[in-house]
């Protein structure tokens, strides 16, 4: 039992006072010798004397107690709204554990904290130990057993708030122990710090971001002295933190860009707050370098700037990357010339530039000639080694300020600036086709490429890119079509055509669907006693408005566009079934000749088609005789060999048209399964007078013969070139001098007769 100091002091005042009133009156009364009935009225009086001075001394204790009290009782209800004002100030709540009793008091405040009231959370540890995260709870509660013996206790939990969620809650709490230094009460309050933690993690991710980042960061305080950097700025520009803390910005300016640069950059930043751009700064070694840079203000509570924040990264890669893409995208990966993108452009800015300046200029189209001859017989690989060393010689000749490009396959364009005349553009085109002449020694082959050029002069001839590259690819065409190897100037007489061969092109699409072609017969004598052997087919269009078109006009179109094959199956189909009717009629001609086009013969089925109509017609196989080009027959030498022999087993003729106009092998030409050589009208036409004629039919009819093959000479039109031929030894001959191609109803005599001499020969498809 623990005593009361202060009230033991008092009762103990209080004995000594009432035993020395008791020892000290009654030794006065004896003394005083008064009687028996007088010392018992004093007694009486003295007794109540003291009962009234000890009334008035536990008043004026009492009341002294009293005052004492209340005031106590003031300064503790103040200091218990002092302490839940701060409370409730800082959001914390109490709590109170009594040990002994086992019982825990928590504040509104604190059950506030979880949403809930103090009733709802309940009184003891096990109630608040049932609000824990799972994760927590054995943490927390050893924490709390381990804190019962230490004097301060602080722990950091997370409790389920009403709403099911969890709250970080920070507990600091402090340990009362009675006289015995046994604990008591274990007092404390407690914060919800969830929102700091969310913070804090923040705080720790931006760190961690700000550090880790690949772009540099530079912080200022508003003097614009560098407080902070992170170490992709050091790794950036070469300047450690402790290098260029303190510093000023100005540190690493590149001197590239002006005042007003660095004014409208100022203006951002105080009118909106932020700026982005490119920007080149200097790094510490001294190189300049391109960085894309965002810099923003950072305002603090009362609005004013704080400090500046620059994030920038280093574009150096970047810019080399979009120098090598631009690079790519006008120029040609093979070649490294400038492509047809890079070329028209140029084109474009020197057309800008002509009228201002009196400009002259000219674009060239080059165009290798039988380039894909290379390609499919040695191997594309071989074909691009041409073209680069192609561009690399053509490079060399191009004057000081042109452009040179590869606009795609085997075709360049050049664009000269400074070409006022068109004999210049002339001797350039003819320098140009000179340096083609020695011949490209690649990957053990010596190779031999000519080349067509087609000019167009600006402004002459245009003013624009288009009408340009389209005037130069007309003249191109001119060139192409004179025999190749040379080059050709655009006049309007070339577009003129051009939209020509259009119109002609679309009509010829739809002439077979509405039956606009015509089948013309062409007799073929016999040299030796002047009968007629047999007919050659040629086609011919009867157009609706221009009337009959010259084959030499629309039979290049179809073979561009790819109509030879559809036109050529039409006619072998329609000359044999006329053969047919010939026979029906008693008519003496052995046989009907067609042409067939390289397109149609390089397709492989020609000897499947072939016998598809002579079933259909019913005409005999030896009464066809099938003429093939001798380029035909070269393209693939191999293969057109044993479609040839395929043809043959079918029991047609075969003929080699054109012959001496391409390039054959002997060795190939003896394996050839023909029967017959056709001399091409050519070497016909000089004859009798021409001696280098002469001697080329003489050479032809003795190569013939001598592979047992039959001569046809083409293109007689005067009596004394066939004497010649027939003295010769030739066999057979067709041209104007036997007879013109006529329809059907004309050759139906099928006997021939001798025309006078034409204005102009006749090919030999038309």
């Amino acid at each position: 039992m623990r005593i009361d100091t202060a009230a033991l002091r008092l009762t103990l005042g209080y004995l000594l006072l009432a035993g020395l009133w008791i020892l000290l009156s009654d030794h006065l009364l004896t003394a005083l010798g008064l009687s028996v009935a007088h010392q018992e009225r004093l007694q009486s009086l003295k007794g109540l004397f003291f009962v009234t001075l000890t009334a008035a001394l536990l008043y004026l204790v009492l009341r002294r107690h009293a005052q004492q009290y209340r005031r106590a009782r003031l300064q503790l209800a103040g200091n218990e709204e002092r302490l839940r004002l701060a409370l409730d100030a800082t959001h914390d709540g109490l709590w109170d554990w009594d040990v002994s009793q086992r019982r825990v008091f928590f504040s509104e405040g604190y059950a506030a904290l979880l949403g809930l009231t103090p009733q709802a959370l309940g009184n003891t540890r096990e109630d608040w130990a049932e609000r824990l995260h799972p994760e927590d709870r054995e943490r927390a509660l050893q924490a709390l057993g381990a804190d019962a013996n230490a004097d301060h206790y602080e722990n950091i939990y997370r409790l389920r708030h009403a709403d099911g969620s969890y709250r970080w809650i920070h507990s600091r709490g402090r340990l009362l122990r009675d006289e015995m230094n046994q604990p008591q009460r274990f007092l404390g309050i407690a914060s919800d710090i969830t929102q700091q933690r969310a913070n804090d993690d923040s705080l720790r991710q931006a760190a961690a971001v700000f550090d880790a980042t690949q772009e540099g960061v530079l912080v200022t305080d508003p003097q614009q002295r560098i407080v902070h950097v992170n170490p992709a700025f050091s790794r950036i520009t070469g300047y450690s933190a402790e290098e260029i803390l303190g510093q000023h910005p100005n540190l690493l300016k590149s001197g590239r860009h002006d005042t007003a640069f660095y004014q409208s950059l100022w203006h951002a930043l105080q009118n909106r707050g932020a700026w982005s751009g490119e920007v080149w700064n200097r790094r510490k070694s001294g190189e300049i370098y391109p960085q894309w840079q965002c810099i923003r203000a950072i305002h603090d509570e009362q609005g004013r700037v704080s400090h500046y924040v620059a994030v920038f990264s280093d574009i150096t890669a970047l810019k080399r990357s979009q120098r090598e893409l631009d690079y790519l995208a006008h120029h040609d990966p093979l070649s490294n010339l400038p492509n047809r993108l890079l070329f028209t452009e140029r084109i474009a800015h020197a057309l800008e530039r002509s009228p201002g300046e009196q400009l002259r200029g000219a674009v060239l189209l080059i165009d290798l000639d039988h380039f894909k001859h290379i390609n499919e017989s040695l191997g594309h690989n071989v074909g691009d080694l041409l073209l680069k060393e192609v561009g690399e010689r053509l490079q060399q000749d191009v004057p000081n300020g042109s452009t040179l490009a590869r606009l795609g396959g085997d075709e360049f364009g050049l664009l000269c600036e400074n070409c006022a005349e068109a004999p210049q553009a002339a001797e350039l085109a003819q320098r140009l086709l000179r340096c083609l002449e020695s011949p490209f020694r690649l990957d053990g082959h010596e190779l031999y490429i000519g080349a067509s050029i087609g000019i167009s002069l600006f402004p002459e001839d245009a003013d624009s890119v288009e009408q340009v590259l389209r005037n130069a690819d007309s003249a191109l065409f001119k060139a192409k079509s004179s025999g190749r190897e040379g080059y050709a100037f655009y006049v309007q007489e070339l577009t003129d055509y051009a939209r020509q061969r259009v119109e002609l092109a679309s009509s010829l699409r739809h002439a077979l669907d509405n039956h606009e072609l015509r089948v013309f017969y062409q007799p073929l004598h016999d040299l030796q006693d002047g009968s007629q052997v047999g007919m050659e087919a040629l086609v011919r269009w009867q157009h609706p408005q221009r009337g009959l078109v010259p084959p030499a006009e629309f039979i290049p179109i179809a073979e561009d566009n790819g109509m030879i094959g559809a036109i050529d199956s039409w006619v072998l189909e329609q000359a044999c079934r006329q053969m047919v009717r010939w026979n029906a009629q008693g008519s003496s001609l052995r046989f009907v000749a067609v042409n067939i086009s390289s397109r149609l013969f390089s397709r492989g089925e020609l000897d499947l088609k072939v016998a598809q109509v002579l079933a259909d017609t019913g005409l005999k196989p030896s009464q066809l005789e099938l003429e093939v080009t001798e380029s035909a027959v070269m393209e693939d030498p191999a293969a057109a060999q044993l479609l040839l022999t395929r043809l043959r087993a079918l029991g047609v003729r075969l003929a080699i048209d054109d012959f001496g106009t391409g390039y054959s092998s002997l060795a190939r030409l003896k394996r050839l399964p023909v029967d017959k050589l056709k001399l091409d009208q050519s070497f016909v036409r000089g004859l009798p007078n021409d001696p280098e004629d002469a001697a080329i039919a003489r050479a032809v009819i003795a190569l013939g013969h001598s592979l047992d093959l039959k001569i046809l000479a083409e293109g007689i039109e005067q009596i004394e070139q066939a004497d010649f031929l027939r003295d010769l030894g030739c066999d057979y001959g067709q041209g104007y001098h036997f007879g013109r191609p006529q329809p059907v109803s004309g050759a139906a005599s099928a006997s021939g007769s001798v025309g006078k001499s034409p204005d102009s020969q006749d090919n030999t498809r038309g």
